[in-house]
């Protein structure tokens, strides 16, 4: 859920009796800053939310969000449950997300984004992007002091391709996703090394795939090669058409012609 304001001011509050029917400590909540300022207040305990900052609150204290002037705040539901073992038994409340944290900021913006590409993503993309997100939560919440566990990079690389398959129309160089996502460009080109590839190589392959599924997709047979390769990321259709023969081995014309006459499955993004 966001919450808005121009101008005002808003609260949003668990009272005393609310707090005191919940049926334990499952539930636990984040607030994220969006833009302008707002504030946390849980268990005489107070968090003031910039732009890139987040706390986290439990359902079974009083707590309350207030928000003033031009401001938007996103509010987080989740079971603790999906939380590691490690990580469920929290007895602070604000503190235990540190705000200006480069974590915490890495975080905020991933649910950022991830709330305004939603609907354009499918079903198994949103699940992976939860999962993401829950990953980064996780990250989050874990003690600086603490070395990183093996698993941070390949959950750092799946918010990074995710990123990528949902903003295949804007530019995605490697200092754009470096800075995107809070880290170096030589950071960035560590992680594709996992698998064998350059961020360069992943976004133009993402690319051609999903030009080719555009290409076989009925609702687009209309478009011109020129428009589909737009909607794809290319900005020369001279480009495109020769990654593509590269890539596939045919043209996009003749890829298109070929799935007219025996539709083929569309594929799905790596």
């Amino acid at each position: 859920m966001r919450v808005s304001t121009l101008g005002g001011s808003f609260r949003v509050v668990r009272t005393q009796r609310l707090a005191a029917k919940s049926t334990g400590d499952e539930m636990l909540g984040i607030s994220v800053g969006i833009s302008g300022n707002s504030r946390v207040r849980q268990d005489g305990q107070f968090a003031a939310l910039s732009l890139g900052d987040a706390v986290l609150y439990q359902a079974h204290s009083v707590w309350e969000l207030a928000t003033e002037g031009d401001s938007e705040t996103q509010l987080i539901k989740f079971s603790r449950d999906i939380l590691p073992p490690g990580l469920r038994e929290i007895d602070e409340s604000i503190p235990r997300l540190r705000v200006h944290s480069a974590a915490t900021k890495l975080l905020a913006h991933y649910l950022d984004q991830l709330d305004r590409s939603a609907a354009d993503l499918t079903a198994v993309q949103r699940a992976d992007a939860g999962q993401a997100a829950i990953a980064l939560l996780v990250m989050a919440l874990r003690s600086p002091d603490v070395a990183a566990p093996d698993g941070a990079d390949p959950v750092l690389l799946d918010v990074v391709k995710a990123y990528v398959r949902a903003h295949l129309c804007e530019p995605l160089g490697a200092e754009e996703l470096a800075r995107r996502h809070h880290i170096s460009v030589r950071q960035l080109y560590r992680l594709f090394e996992r698998i064998d590839t350059t961020p360069g190589v992943y976004v133009r392959t993402q690319r051609l795939l999903a030009a080719r599924n555009l290409l076989v997709d009925t609702k687009y047979i209309g478009l011109s090669i020129g428009r589909v390769a737009a909607m794809a990321g290319f900005a020369n259709v001279r480009t495109f058409n020769r990654a593509f023969h590269q890539e596939f081995g045919a043209t996009a014309g003749d890829w298109r012609q070929q799935a007219n006459r025996t539709p083929a499955p569309s594929l799905s993004p790596a």
